[in-house]
Formats: C-alpha cells, sequence, structure tokens
C-alpha cells in the first residue's frame, strides 16, 4: 500500500472513532436524563417590581464583615411587597413542581423572633388562561435561633404544582412580608436573591413551543 493511502485510511479511520464517541457521549447524556436533574431559574432582587407604596428598600450592607465593602440589598419590612416573573426553561419537565424561594440574610441577631413571608401566585402555558396556582397565597414564617446575621439562608415558600401545561409558562409572583403570628423580628429582613428549582427531563424542547 501506498504511504499515502495507508495515512488517508488512518486519518479517516480517526475520524470516524471520534464521531463514534460523540455519539456514544450523547446517547449517555440522554440516559442521564431518563431519572430528571434539578436546576434552578434564577431571580435577581434586581428584577423585582417594587410598588408606589410598601415597597422593599434598597440598602447598602457589609454583611457583617468588618471593615467590609458594603452591598446592595433589599430590605423588606412588615407589609412590603413586590412583584416578579418566571419563565419555565424549555427543559423543564412538562406538569411538574416549581420550588420557589429566597436566599436572605439579616442585620441583627434576635433569638426566637420570628417574620413570615407570603407567596400570591397565578400562572399559564402558551395561549392559556392566567390562573391562580392551587394553593396560593402560601406563607411561612420563620423562628430565628440567633445565628443568623451575616449568613448565607434560604428559605422555601412555595411549591407551585403542576401548572407548566407548556414550555415557556409563565409565573407572575407577589412576594410579601406579613406579620408574625407572635415576636415579631423588628428590622428588615434582607433579600439577597430569589429562584425556584425545577426538574429537567430533557436538553430542551424538539420545536419552539413544543416539548
Amino acid at each position: 500500500m501506498d504511504p499515502r493511502d495507508f495515512d488517508d485510511f488512518m486519518r479517516r479511520a480517526v475520524d470516524r472513532f471520534d464521531a463514534l464517541e460523540t455519539r456514544i457521549q450523547a446517547l449517555e447524556d440522554l440516559e442521564d436524563l431518563a431519572v430528571p436533574a434539578y436546576d434552578d431559574i434564577q431571580v435577581s432582587t434586581a428584577q423585582f417590581a417594587r410598588p408606589a407604596s410598601q415597597a422593599p428598600t434598597w440598602r447598602d450592607w457589609d454583611y457583617g464583615i468588618s471593615g467590609g465593602v458594603q452591598f446592595r440589598v433589599l430590605g423588606f419590612d412588615v407589609n412590603n411587597n413586590a412583584d416578579l416573573f418566571i419563565q419555565s426553561s424549555h427543559a423543564m419537565k412538562l406538569q411538574s413542581a416549581l420550588d420557589y424561594h429566597i436566599h436572605w440574610s439579616i442585620p441583627s441577631d434576635s433569638a426566637a423572633d420570628r417574620f413570615r413571608f407570603q407567596v400570591d401566585a397565578i400562572a399559564a402555558g402558551v395561549d392559556g388562561d392566567f390562573a391562580v396556582v392551587s394553593g396560593s397565597p402560601f406563607t411561612v414564617e420563620y423562628t430565628l435561633d440567633g445565628t443568623e446575621s451575616g449568613k448565607h439562608k434560604i428559605l422555601d415558600l412555595a411549591d407551585l404544582e403542576d401548572v407548566n401545561t407548556t414550555v415557556s409558562t409563565a409565573y407572575i409572583i407577589k412576594l410579601t412580608r406579613i406579620a408574625a403570628t407572635v415576636n415579631e423580628y423588628s428590622p428588615e429582613v434582607y433579600l439577597v436573591f430569589s429562584d425556584g428549582h425545577y426538574l429537567i427531563d430533557a436538553l430542551g424542547s424538539r420545536e419552539e413551543y413544543v416539548k
């Protein structure tokens, strides 16, 4: 065999082997998705729509770090509220739950005091009618243990169940700090971020608006 023909044969063999490896990896990725995995949809507090009255307040805070740089947080006092919008990912499993929660901290510790948040939620799939999500309004009360100031804390607020009938389902949420049942924590609760966890069962949708 001419050496040049042999070199060409080897190059084509390597290319085919590489293509086969790529296909095997793709099949393994699809196999992984046979067992749904979690991902998150992130909503920055900068995207919150604040009302003309009873709005949470932007604060500059050093997160309790002595001499540290101050960063912007959104302070919620009792009765403060804000709206936010979430659109479901094309990878999200249809008719599954969106677990909405907030990332928060507080400026000072106070053991046994409490704060409470309420979530009002409506949702609609593409071309669907908006409707109140089952269970809304959701309320969650948290009792402080005296160690939360300056920590990164997460509070689960609502499981928005079985409303994503299509890709790009729209969720509209009103987040309100309401009065605690007893022992109200008097300072503001600082929101750092918010997001929702959800199950994915595909890399995306096969068509733009069809799973």
